[in-house]
């Protein structure tokens, strides 16, 4: 029989189910393994294997290893480097963290490593814990997501190539079964996105997290992009998305 090799790799805790009496059936992003689901056996009772507990986007180093015969993985421990207890000390907190995790989760296919989402949603999460929940960052967050997974959209017209310089102060068409932008001259469906809203997009989209909390937008910017972005996440995510009803509900549109 096969001698199972344990996986060492930084890792980002997306979701926790508890299983049995004393097991979690955990979805982890490693780094160098990607979005993978594993058994940590004794979870709920161990503090030394896994830190005391797997908490909402805890990240640490974790020891994987293949298990015979089943999709998931063995979680043999979690040493947690963040333990982000600060996400949870406010709604607002709780709900943008939840947010990014659950698009990870969704977007992300299982086994790929994706390093530069890993450090993406690292980062949002320790900027949403130390400096709380903000709109615009979202916005960044959502887009700089869709960029690094290569679905990002394309705000030049994806029919004849006319960007924004030739497109001026004209209102676009939103396709995001096309790729982003079509010109009105190019096509007569879709959502209108007017050029403000277009350029706000451009902006965000070449956005560190970091600049992000130095930009703010009006409350009817912020909706437009807000809508776009949904439009694209939509095509690409089958489903709701139980954190972004959470949003929705908390602020009645973030």
């Amino acid at each position: 029989m096969p001698v199972a090799t344990a996986i060492t790799t930084d890792a980002i805790l997306l979701r926790s189910v508890a299983y049995g009496e004393s097991d979690r059936v955990v979805t982890l992003l490693g780094r160098t393994t990607g979005r993978v689901s594993a058994l940590a056996r004794g979870a709920r009772k161990s503090v030394k294997r896994f830190g005391g507990g797997l908490g909402l986007g805890a990240s640490g180093q974790a020891v994987l290893r293949d298990r015979a015969g089943s999709e998931l993985m063995g979680l043999d421990g979690f040493e947690v480097a963040q333990a982000r207890l600060g996400l949870a000390t406010d709604i607002a907190r709780t709900a943008h963290a939840s947010y990014g995790i659950e698009l990870v989760d969704r977007l992300c296919g299982p086994r790929h490593p994706e390093p530069d989402v890993y450090d993406w949603l690292e980062e949002f999460l320790t900027r949403v814990e130390q400096g709380g929940a903000g709109l615009e960052r979202l916005r960044v967050f959502e887009l700089g997501l869709l960029g690094r997974l290569g679905i990002g959209a394309a705000f030049d017209c994806v029919a004849c190539g006319r960007g924004d310089a030739e497109l001026g102060d004209e209102s676009t068409r939103w396709h995001p079964e096309r790729g982003g932008v079509v010109c009105r001259s190019c096509v007569r469906s879709g959502s209108v996105l007017i050029a403000e809203t277009r350029r706000a997009l451009i902006r965000l989209s070449g956005l560190t997290l970091s600049e992000a909390d130095g930009v703010t937008l009006d409350r009817d910017l912020n909706a437009g992009c807000r809508q776009a972005i949904r439009e694209l996440l939509a095509f690409h995510i089958p489903g709701p998305l139980k954190s972004l009803e959470f949003i929705e509900k908390m602020s009645k549109g973030a």
